[in-house]
């Protein structure tokens, strides 16, 4: 198989789209992500998958580049300037593994990559926007399908590698795994097995600096990363031939695992467009225990696989769909949640990623950690047999660093309890609206389920702006009591604004009410279920708010 000659350098190319700091949107190679990296605020793919990808492609140069054996080297970094001299000369020394098309060593791909029968698949099989099989509920189709640029082969390619679904996929001829003709499935791409938090900076130098730790952060116990080559630095070129690391652990440095390849992939095309691909089955992680070399992840103790390895195991906390990122910030705070392990010893049921955990470590050691953060939650949900994208998860919010340290273990109980109240009166309104309904005349199985969840979701809608607001004001100074009674207060308020909007939507044959499943209910009877509720949930009631919902 010929490779041709090497064309299309990601190192140059304008491929990345960035937003800069006077709002315009450019495309950028590698090279200008790192020269122009105080200008950049963030990228700006077509996807957030998209973005996470390249982030962590930018990070894993960086960590062959900084050294940062302990936290006063961090320190030093933070404080001075982004290294970018340093960046740039290491891109040129393997300037040759860059190139998209051609040459030994096409970036990211096997160029030996084939079937038996040299089949090659459509570009629906990386375009994850794309339902595989059904071009019905998607505007790119025709002629978007057929070709795309360059540029866009890069994104998907690097897309695929962290995020492609499980399933089967084409067996490539020197795969000893693959069975007539077929890949078997192996699990999704690694980064989408994982529910990723991103510090977020204002420019991406500082995004790049807060998403680098030293290597024995937290749970991290890979070997250093400045000292193992990334994926496109090993000596041969990828094949067919591949690796299963669930039976064969192995010390894999950050440096690796940011672009682990889950896939061997080749791209049909050339500098003009690019018209399909041949994508394989790749190396082979397993979730367990991954917080000793992944930085990025979120973990939760899991009793299942703990009792089957005989020890303590944390899989990757992942993100539900719907779910405000708020909503799982009680997860992340150390003082929290404690479960009994399989040793018997009361351990953490939850695990932060290393990235955090070093943030809280510097606040705890007054080694000039920032304030405040802004975490980004990345994730995909899978469909069946995790078989297709599903959907994909973002969110942001910011909270002082001083939550995620154990300085002040009572914010990590405020900040829980608030959580908790919320997620109870949520109930207390969807309650509302089930009974206003059967008041108005839904029977039988089911009945007023569809308004129950509706009501669920407009409550969420209108708490999610105030309860962020108030997450992020909270830090080392807050007064606990102050603090609660304002959430408290601020819930209140929203519950009842709430219930008044259903109420007043109501039919007016809702005040007359009905007698179902042997009681009687109307609008005045649900009002009094609902306000004996809230004043329960949220017992610091002044005499102004105990009245009805009306």
């Amino acid at each position: 198989m010929n490779p041709g000659e090497p064309d299309y350098n990601l190192l140059d190319e304008p491929w990345i789209p960035v937003l800069l700091t006077d709002g315009s949107v450019e495309a950028v190679g590698i090279r200008g992500a790192f020269e122009r990296s105080t200008q950049i605020v963030d990228l700006a793919c077509e996807l957030p998958t998209q973005n996470a990808a390249v982030l962590r492609l930018l990070l894993a140069i960086c960590y062959r580049v900084i050294p940062l054996p302990d936290m006063q080297a961090y320190v030093d970094l933070a404080s001075g300037d982004f290294p970018v001299d340093r960046l740039l000369g290491r891109c040129e020394q393997w300037r040759d593994r860059f190139y998209l098309f051609g040459g030994a060593h096409p970036f990211l791909q096997a160029p030996t990559l084939h079937t038996a029968k040299n089949e090659v698949s459509g570009l629906e099989k990386i375009i994850a926007d794309v339902p595989n099989g059904s071009q019905f509920f998607t505007t790119r189709n025709g002629a978007a399908l057929e070709r795309i640029s360059p540029a866009e082969a890069a994104l998907w390619l690097l897309h695929a590698m962290a995020y492609d679904p499980s399933g089967i996929r084409s067996g490539a001829v020197g795969d000893d795994s693959a069975k007539g003709g077929k890949g078997y499935p192996i699990g999704p791409s690694w980064v989408g097995q994982v529910g990723m938090v991103i510090l977020r900076g204002e420019t991406l130098d500082e995004t790049l600096a807060l998403n680098l730790v030293p290597p024995d952060s937290g749970e991290l116990q890979g070997p250093p990363p400045w000292r193992t080559p990334c994926v496109w630095e090993d000596d041969d070129a990828p094949t067919a031939v591949r690796r299963d690391y669930v039976d064969e652990p192995a010390p894999i440095a950050i440096s690796r695992i940011l672009t682990w390849p889950s896939r061997r992939i080749r791209l049909v095309g050339d500098r003009s467009g690019v018209t399909g691909v041949v994508l394989a089955q790749g190396d082979k992680l397993g979730p367990q225990d991954m917080q000793r070399y992944e930085p990025m992840g979120l973990w939760r103790y899991s009793d299942p696989q703990s009792k089957k390895l005989k020890q303590n195991t944390y899989m990757p906390r992942l993100y539900q769909a719907g779910r405000a990122l708020w909503r799982s910030v009680p997860g992340m705070l150390p003082t929290v949640a404690k479960v009994k392990g399989y040793d018997g010893s009361m351990i953490d049921q939850f695990l932060n990623s290393a990235t955090l955990e070093f943030m809280a470590h510097l606040s705890s050691a007054n080694r000039g950690a920032m304030g405040r953060l802004r975490l980004e939650a990345v994730g995909v949900t899978y469909g069946p047999q995790n078989a297709t994208i599903e959907d994909i998860y973002h969110d942001e919010v910011t909270l002082s660093v001083t939550l995620l340290s154990s300085a002040r273990p009572e914010l990590g109980h405020l900040v829980d309890g608030s959580v908790s109240r919320t997620e109870e009166v949520s109930g207390i309104v969807a309650n509302l609206a089930s009974n206003l309904a059967r008041a108005a005349g839904a029977s039988g199985d089911g009945a007023g389920d569809g308004d129950r969840e509706r009501a669920r979701e407009r409550f969420y809608g209108a708490v999610d702006g105030p309860y962020r607001a108030w997450l992020a004001a909270l830090d080392g100074d807050s007064d606990i009591e102050a603090a609660r009674e304002l959430w408290d207060d601020t819930l209140r308020g929203i519950a009842t604004s709430v219930a008044r909007e259903l109420v007043e939507a109501t039919p007016d044959t809702a005040y007359v009410g009905r007698k179902d499943r042997g009681a009687y209910i109307n609008t005045g009877i649900a009002e009094n279920y609902f306000g004996a509720a809230l004043r329960k949930a949220l017992p610091h009631l002044t005499s102004t708010t105990e009245g009805d919902s009306k």
